[in-house]
């Protein structure tokens, strides 16, 4: 198989892949490449070859994301939630997220239990409220509710990953779920606060 590098940008256009994921990759291979005995000069040699490619990894998930932003900041979040499908699509979206959630051993741990039920209805009231519809959320602070969870950047990648995966499930467009990724992505040092104040 050989590859092409013409391709290596249009490939990774929709992966919504960030320097932190390059950067754990990039750390990853070159734990690897030590644990196998690599030499440390191979390794300089390969870590610059990867660095090369950084930008047409990353690229096409930095300018959805722009793009996604300056349509929220200019439409508002009134047209993100009816272009979401109104309170029935979102609702739509969640109970698919809560499916594949569930399915998701990487993370399902967070949503198990006698308290799921009660879990899905409050997060439902925030999302919803959160991608600019009706709901009235009145429960606890994101860091409230995230402090003894020990959740890391690993699981809300997941949790984000299940989340875009719902909203073209229930048949939200790409632009669309690029924009509610920007909106939910901004909540990440509020969910994550207590790992990163312990870090």
């Amino acid at each position: 198989v050989q590859y092409d590098v013409k391709q290596m940008r249009p490939a990774h256009y929709n992966m919504n892949i960030t320097d932190y994921h390059f950067d754990v990759v990039s750390e990853l291979f070159q734990r690897a490449s030590k644990e196998n005995g690599c030499e440390a000069e191979a390794m300089m040699d390969a870590a610059i070859v990867v660095a090369k490619v950084r930008a047409d990894v990353t690229t096409g998930c930095v300018v959805r994301m722009e793009l996604a932003k300056k349509k929220n900041a200019q439409d508002g979040m009134d047209q993100l939630f009816q272009r979401l499908g109104g309170l029935d699509g979102v609702m739509a979206m969640i109970d698919r997220l809560y499916e594949c959630v569930e399915r998701d051993k990487r993370i399902n741990m967070f949503f198990e239990g006698a308290k799921l039920q009660s879990i899905k209805r409050q997060q439902t009231d925030y999302i919803i409220a959160t991608l600019g519809g009706p709901a009235d959320y009145r429960g606890r602070t994101l860091e409230e509710i995230h402090l003894v969870l020990q959740m890391n950047d690993y699981h809300l990648d997941c949790f984000m990953q299940n989340m875009g995966r719902a909203l073209r499930d229930v048949g939200a467009e790409q632009d669309a779920v690029d924009e509610a990724t920007v909106v939910l992505e901004q909540l990440r040092k509020q969910i994550l606060f207590h790992h990163y104040k312990n870090s």
